[in-house]
């Protein structure tokens, strides 16, 4: 049984020792396990269970940094997903925000109204 099953969520993301586990469901979906994967962590296996990892080597402030927009953009894709408090920052957390609310206005651009042409004009 993986920690989410216990706490009843879609992912939990915590740290044990040196390391930062994203904790999926027993039987996650595909789309589940290929978003963390794209969100920087490595998948692991073993016998039935599935679960994510960060990579090693990374300081502290970007071990919460992607811990926090993983959180975040799973969240907004409509999982269930919880981080530790000890991973949580607040200073981190806004930055993160803002960095998206900046990619989603750069990303969302909305084309301009084409002008019909003189030949698709009906006369009346």
């Amino acid at each position: 049984m993986s920690l989410a099953d216990e706490y009843g969520t879609d992912v939990e993301i915590y740290r044990r020792d040196d390391t930062v586990y994203a904790d999926t469901r027993t039987g996650a979906p595909a789309q589940l396990l290929e978003r963390l994967d794209s969100l920087g962590f490595t998948r692991k296996s073993r016998a039935i269970h599935t679960w994510h990892e960060l990579p090693e080597g990374l300081n502290q402030t970007e071990v919460k940094r992607r811990s926090i927009r993983a959180v975040l953009l799973l969240t907004a894709a409509g999982y269930d997903a919880n981080i530790s408090h000890d991973l949580y920052d607040k200073a981190v957390h806004t930055t993160v925000v803002a960095q998206a609310k900046s990619a989603s206005m750069k990303t969302t651009r909305v084309p301009p109204r084409p002008t019909p042409s003189p030949s698709t004009r009906r006369n009346r």
